[in-house]
């Protein structure tokens, strides 16, 4: 029997993104678990409490419970017990709520979540995954260099041996939920690929601004073709972007890709375009992404360039500006 273990940090109970989207997903987890068991673990309702000198000095003794690390204890215990881990979060101040890290405190801990030998530290919870899902005020494209949460729970649950860590970031939420729903709508879309086996492979040294631009991109991308605005379109390009599509010559450069764009889109409008990324790989200033992406016209076509379903490629290079496009290729999977 699978277990998910589900920890949610807003401090909020009503009108909390990051709760709402973990709701989704643990409705998602039961589907394909059925007769799984869930263990929730709401630390707004029971916050832990912050590490005091006798728990320290408890964690130092030899093997054995006592009282002052009974909580400690039971933390760990439904860690283990976990197959998947879910962490909904704000982001409060630019790092997370202050019960999740008392939290991480009391499970991070040696000779049980991790141990010291002679090759430094192990994690010691492997083949778990985990899901963090965020959810921020800011806008959707912004410097993320404001974000200390997601890279320090990265950076812990790989600590303690969770290397199967995927995201879901939600942004924007204080311009408020009418101006929400592509976003939501995104990130419940990202839950079922998650859910489901389908999640981006990261593949080279991505940050976490890196992240963020790029996914901030695709999804301008998909907003921008949906909308029929090719003007927002070309802003994510670089100057020197090149397009290469189906029944097309090449296209080279931001002001022939405009133009290019607008005849397309004048053509054959689209009711939705979704992306559906597999692979991310980066070479210094490049990253090359594949997918498929799924096209809804409007009106009927048979134009190649709106088939239903394709495969794509894109080229990303890293710009004084940020990451840009720099190459769009893709082609009929019919």
């Amino acid at each position: 029997m699978k277990t998910l273990l589900r920890i949610d940090a807003s401090a909020r109970h009503r009108d909390s993104h990051s709760r709402e989207l973990a709701d989704y997903y643990e409705a998602g987890w039961r589907r394909r678990h059925e007769g799984g068991r869930v263990i929730r673990r709401d630390l707004a309702l029971d916050p832990p409490p912050h590490l005091s000198q006798a728990t320290i000095d408890a964690f130092g003794e030899p093997e054995g419970h006592c009282d002052d690390t009974a909580l400690s204890d039971l933390l760990i215990d439904e860690l283990r017990s976990a197959d998947d881990v879910l962490i909904s979060s704000p982001l409060y101040n630019m790092g997370p709520p202050s019960p999740l890290k008392a939290y991480l405190d009391h499970v991070v801990r040696s000779g049980h979540t991790f141990r010291f030998d002679a090759d430094g530290a192990t994690g010691l919870l492997a083949g778990k995954t985990a899901c963090l899902v965020m959810a921020r005020g800011g806008p959707v494209i912004s410097e993320i260099a404001d974000d200390f949460q997601t890279p320090q729970l990265r950076a812990i649950l790989g600590y303690v041996g969770i290397a199967a860590v995927s995201v879901v970031n939600l942004h924007g939420t204080a311009a408020g939920r009418a101006h929400l729903g592509p976003q939501l709508d995104r990130a419940r879309r990202q839950i079922d690929d998650i859910l489901a086996g389908r999640a981006l492979e990261w593949i080279g040294t991505f940050s976490e601004d890196d992240r963020e631009q790029i996914g901030a991109l695709r999804s301008g991308q998909a907003e921008a073709i949906a909308g029929g605005d090719a003007e927002r379109y070309a802003r994510l390009c670089a100057d020197d972007v090149h397009l290469m599509i189906p029944g097309r010559d090449l296209v080279s450069g931001r002001a022939d890709f405009l133009a290019c764009e607008r005849e397309l889109l004048a053509d054959a409008p689209l009711a939705t375009f979704e992306k559906h990324p597999i692979r991310i790989e980066r070479h210094g200033d490049l990253a090359v992404e594949v997918g498929r992406q799924r096209l809804a016209p409007k009106e009927t076509t048979r134009c190649e360039v709106f088939m239903p379903l394709q495969k794509y490629t894109h080229v990303f290079r890293r710009t004084a500006e940020g990451w840009r496009f720099a190459l769009l290729m893709s082609n009929s999977c019919e």
